[in-house]
């Protein structure tokens, strides 16, 4: 059963049971009440038929005015016995009943009580016993029309509260309908479908339900999303790595078979064996380039410690004149600055930064760190007095494997500063470049 077909029923069912409630408590309130009133009637005009009784059952002669004082209402019925004489019955306008009704009734009971169709009160006053009664058909006829019309007002009350009820539990579960829909629109496929979010939604049910269930759809289109390029990423990181180490591997193979093959002699030609060591060399730091990008983007998250970002980059600029002493490398900051991360991620940052340089500019090409302290963010800048990367190439300059123009691409697998784009971005922070100058940003507290 839909939820709206058992809401409809449930209203139903809860409307028509307070519907017959409240028109049997009418009824039976309205009978109640006419009895009350037939009783009181009979009461008083027992004590009268009581006091008339001598004149009634003695003195034929007086009879008549007596009945008018008594029988004043024409549906008025009035039996009296004497002793163990007969009955005298007087009746008001409807005919007599068929049997008298003292021959039923309780004579003992001086309280009202039905008899025969009749509510009736029975006296006794010495040797005279009075009955006064009225017939209950006119009462029963005014109940019985009250429960008629309580029943029609009724239907017609449930059938409007049940169109109404339709209509609002329509409207109202509408957005349940649009959330069903965009939920198998998604399910084929649309993954920027929505639903409808309600004028007055924050403040309702089925509001809140539309606002929720739009976030989950955004957070299932979002992870959809980085699912895909994380997947095509890989496949692009799969290839790169392929083709990278294609070539030293191929260059190795050759140089072996050469030196097999006999014609190359190692005594004769030394070279072969340093060029042998020099791709072993570029192949094995290309693999430990590959095993820390899967490790950055198996586990991105970070140790988070107190690091002297200003210290670092003084380390980084010593390691790199012990490698190149000939070159002009100075570091501009602070004595300290600190930061919130991981201290080996961020000096394998500036490590790369610095090798980049090396990589990519003329030996003995100056160049400059600079860590610059902010409200906020912490900027650490390299510049080098090279000829600096294009447009295009800083767009690009972070990308896995990419190589810029042949002027700056001498060594090189293109992962150093993808290295460093990775460990930035787990920092919370960002990485760039213009011109000569490549930098990145982190938090005060990363």
């Amino acid at each position: 059963m839909t939820l709206r077909r058992s809401l409809l029923l449930a209203v139903a069912g809860l409307t028509a049971a307070a519907l017959v409630a409240v028109s049997l408590t009418a009824v039976l309130a309205l009978r109640a009440h006419l009895l009350h009133q037939t009783d009181e009637q009979l009461t008083g005009a027992a004590r009268l038929a009581q006091s008339r009784a001598v004149l009634l059952a003695v003195d034929p002669t007086l009879r008549g005015d007596a009945v008018r004082e008594v029988v004043s209402v024409t549906e008025y019925v009035i039996e009296l016995r004497r002793g163990d004489s007969g009955t005298v019955r007087i009746v008001g306008g409807p005919p007599l009943p068929p049997r008298p009704l003292l021959a039923s009734a309780r004579l003992d009971d001086p309280a009202p009580q039905n008899v025969a169709g009749y509510r009736a009160v029975v006296v006794a006053d010495g040797d005279f016993t009075v009955l006064v009664a009225l017939p209950l058909e006119p009462l029963h006829a005014t109940v019985r029309r009250l429960a008629l019309i309580a029943a029609v007002a009724s239907a017609s009350v449930l059938a409007v509260l049940m169109l109404l009820a339709r209509w609002l539990v329509t409207r109202r579960l509408r957005p349940l309908n649009e959330i069903a829909a965009a939920a198998t629109d998604l399910a084929d496929g649309q993954l920027d479908r929505r639903a409808p979010e309600p004028p007055d939604a924050p403040r309702t049910e089925v509001g809140r339900l539309t606002l929720a269930i739009n976030g989950m759809l955004g957070r299932i289109e979002a992870a959809l999303a980085a699912r895909g390029r994380s997947e095509q990423r890989m496949r692009d990181f799969v290839a790169d790595a392929s083709h990278e180490l294609r070539t030293p591997v191929t260059s190795i193979q050759g140089y072996l078979q050469l030196v097999r093959s006999g014609v190359v002699d190692l005594r004769d030609r030394p070279d072969v064996l340093r060029r042998l060591e020099e791709e072993s060399s570029r192949m094995g730091s290309l693999v430990t380039s590959l095993l820390y990008l899967a490790r950055l983007d198996a586990s991105p998250a970070v140790t988070r410690t107190p690091v002297d970002l200003a210290a670092l980059a003084r380390d980084a600029v010593a390691d790199a004149l012990a490698v190149e002493p000939d070159r002009a490398l100075s570091v501009d900051g602070p004595e300290e600055l600190l930061v919130t991360g991981d201290v080996d991620t961020l000096r394998q940052v500036m490590a790369n930064l610095l090798a980049n340089v090396r990589a990519h500019t003329p030996p003995g090409t100056a160049a400059l760190v600079r860590v610059r302290p902010g409200p906020e963010l912490v900027r650490v800048e390299v510049t080098d007095e090279g000829p600096g990367f294009s447009e295009h190439a800083a767009a690009h300059a972070f990308e896995r494997f990419w190589r810029a123009d042949a002027a700056r691409t001498t060594g090189g697998a293109g992962l150093g500063l993808a290295i460093v784009a990775e460990v930035v971005r787990a920092h919370g922070g960002e990485a760039g470049a213009a011109g000569s100058t490549v930098w990145f940003t982190l938090p005060r507290d990363s």
